[in-house]
C-alpha cells in the first residue's frame, strides 16, 4: 500500500530480513545434542493493503510427523509504528499470528504424505496482520522492518513425533534464513539518467513476447531509495498489489504486457529532487517533477529493450500525479494514461495543458470519499475541463468508498471492511474499476489502447 499520510499507512507496517540465526533454536527437554532444532524461511505476498508474510517453511534436523494447524503457536516480533501515540514512535512490538494450516512438506512448501524434515505453516493475513513493512510518519516511506522475527512453539497440550518420540518442548526462533516473495517474478535493475538520478526499477516480461509496455508508478510511501535505508525495488511491487499485473487475469485482459515498475529516488511529486519540500508535499505540488525527463528516458530504454511498440502509463496518488505530469509533457508519445486518485491540483493545470491532454486517452479512477486528495479540487474539475475542451476518450470510474470485495474481512457490524477512501488503486488492482456511464473496465480499456 502506498501512501501520502498517516491514514494511508495505518494498514501497512514493516519488514526487514537478515541471515539465518540458530542461536534461539532449542528442542527436546533433554537438551541433548540430538535434540530437535531448526531454522525457517518466509514467503511474502502482495495483497490489497500491501505486503504480508503468509507462509513459513521450517527446516528441522529430523523428520517429524503428527503435524496439524493446532500443533504450533506463532508470534511475531518486529519494528512497527505505534499509531496509538500522538507522536507515532517506532517501537519493537510482538503480535500473535494465527495458523490456518500446517503440514509436513518438501523444501518448497508442497504438502507430502508422511514424515518430513520440512513443516509448512499457512498464516492468516489481513490489513492488520502479518505486514513485514514499516511505515513511519518521520519519513513517509515504507521500509522492510528490522527486526522482523518469528517464534514457533509447540502449543500447550500438543506434540509432534520425531523418530517415534513425542516432542512437546520445542522452540524455533530468530531471524528468517531466507525469504521468497510474489515479487520474485520481476527482475531488479538500476538506471542512471543523463541528469544524474539513480532509479531502481523492476521489470516483468511474460513468457510470450509482448509488444506492450505497461508502466506502474507507485504512491508516496514506496519511493525514497535515495533518502532512507531499508527500502528496495520490492517495496513498490508489494506495497501496491503490482504482482497482479504479472498474473493471468491482467495479462489476458491487456493482451500480454511487459510491466515496468520504477522506484522514485524520493517521491514523484518532488519538484527539486532533494525532497526539500517534504514537509508540505501536497501543497508544494505544482504539476512538475524533478524526475520527468529521467522517467521518460528510462521508459524509452525499456521500451527499446523489450521491443515494445505501445506504452500505457498508470499510477496511484503520488504516482497518479506523475501519470498526469507525463501526459502534460509527452502527450501522444504514449498510448494511454490511467491516473488513480491523482494529486495534481486542478488550479495548477493551465488551459494549454488541458487542451493538449484533451486529445489523449485517459482513464481516471477515484473514490468520492478520498480524505487525502480531494476530488473536488483535483479530478472533478480537471475531467470537466478536459471534456469541455473536446476530449472524447476521457473515461471516469468512481466509487463511493473503497471496501473489501473479497468477502474476507468484515467490520464489527458484519459489513465489508473499509479501506481509506484514498486507496482507490485497490479497485484497479483487482480488475474492478469500471466506468460510470459505459461500463468499460479499466483493464479492457488498456487492452483496446494497445491493439
Amino acid at each position: 500500500m502506498n501512501k501520502l499520510w498517516k491514514i494511508m499507512a495505518a494498514g501497512t507496517m514493516a519488514l526487514s530480513m537478515a541471515a539465518c540465526s540458530n542461536s534461539g533454536s532449542t528442542g527436546g527437554s533433554s537438551g541433548s545434542s540430538d535434540a530437535l532444532s531448526g531454522t525457517y524461511s518466509i514467503h511474502v505476498e502482495g495483497d490489497d493493503w500491501g505486503a504480508a508474510v503468509d507462509q513459513v517453511v521450517i527446516e528441522l534436523n529430523k523428520e517429524v510427523e503428527g503435524v496439524s494447524k493446532d500443533t504450533f503457536t506463532v508470534s511475531e516480533h518486529k519494528q512497527a509504528t505505534d499509531w496509538t501515540k500522538e507522536d507515532t514512535p517506532v517501537v519493537e512490538a510482538d503480535f500473535d499470528r494465527v495458523v490456518e494450516d500446517a503440514y509436513t512438506s518438501d523444501a518448497n512448501g508442497e504438502k507430502v504424505d508422511g514424515p518430513s524434515k520440512y513443516v509448512t505453516l499457512k498464516l492468516y493475513t489481513s490489513p492488520n496482520d502479518g505486514s513485514p513493512f514499516l511505515y513511519t510518519m518521520a519519513t513517509s516511506f515504507n521500509t522492510w522492518a528490522d527486526p522482523y522475527e518469528l517464534t514457533f512453539k509447540v502449543a500447550e497440550g500438543k506434540s509432534l513425533k520425531a523418530d517415534g518420540v513425542e516432542i512437546s518442548d520445542f522452540t524455533v526462533t530468530g531471524k528468517p534464513a531466507s525469504k521468497t516473495t510474489e515479487a520474485d517474478v520481476f527482475k531488479a535493475s538500476n538506471f542512471k539518467s543523463k541528469d544524474g538520478y539513480d532509479i531502481n526499477y523492476s521489470l516483468f516480461t511474460p513468457e510470450k513476447e509482448s509488444k506492450t509496455l505497461f508502466v506502474w508508478l507507485h504512491g508516496m510511501g514506496e519511493g525514497g531509495a535515495a533518502q532512507v535505508e531499508g527500502t528496495d525495488w520490492m517495496v513498490p511491487v508489494l506495497a501496491n498489489e503490482v504482482t497482479e499485473y504479472s498474473k493471468e487475469a491482467f495479462q489476458t485482459a491487456v493482451g500480454g504486457a511487459n510491466v515496468l515498475v520504477p522506484q522514485a529516488p524520493t517521491y514523484w511529486m518532488d519538484t527539486t529532487g532533494d525532497a526539500s519540500d517534504s514537509e508540505n508535499r501536497l501543497n508544494a505540488a505544482d504539476g512538475t517533477s524533478a524526475y520527468t525527463e529521467s522517467l521518460h528516458e528510462l521508459i524509452a530504454k525499456v521500451k527499446e529493450e523489450t521491443k515494445s511498440e505501445k506504452v500505457v502509463i498508470a499510477g496511484c496518488s503520488n504516482g497518479g500525479y506523475m501519470t498526469v505530469v507525463m501526459a502534460m509533457n509527452y502527450g501522444d508519445e504514449y498510448d494511454g494514461y490511467v491516473p488513480i486518485c491523482e494529486a495534481v491540483p486542478d488550479d495548477k493545470i493551465t488551459d494549454e495543458q488541458i487542451q493538449k491532454m484533451a486529445s489523449l486517452p485517459m482513464y481516471f479512477i477515484w473514490a468520492e470519499n478520498d480524505p487525502t486528495v480531494d476530488p473536488s479540487t483535483h479530478e472533478v474539475p480537471t475531467v470537466k475541463r478536459l471534456k469541455d475542451a473536446g476530449g472524447t476518450d476521457i473515461q471516469v470510474a468512481t466509487t463511493a468508498d473503497v471496501q473489501d470485495t473479497s468477502g474476507r474481512f468484515k467490520d464489527d457490524e458484519g459489513k465489508p471492511y473499509q479501506y481509506s477512501g484514498h486507496w482507490s488503486w485497490v479497485t484497479f488492482d483487482n480488475g474492478e474499476a469500471v466506468t460510470n456511464d459505459t461500463g468499460v473496465k479499466a483493464w479492457d480499456w488498456i487492452g483496446e489502447k494497445v491493439k
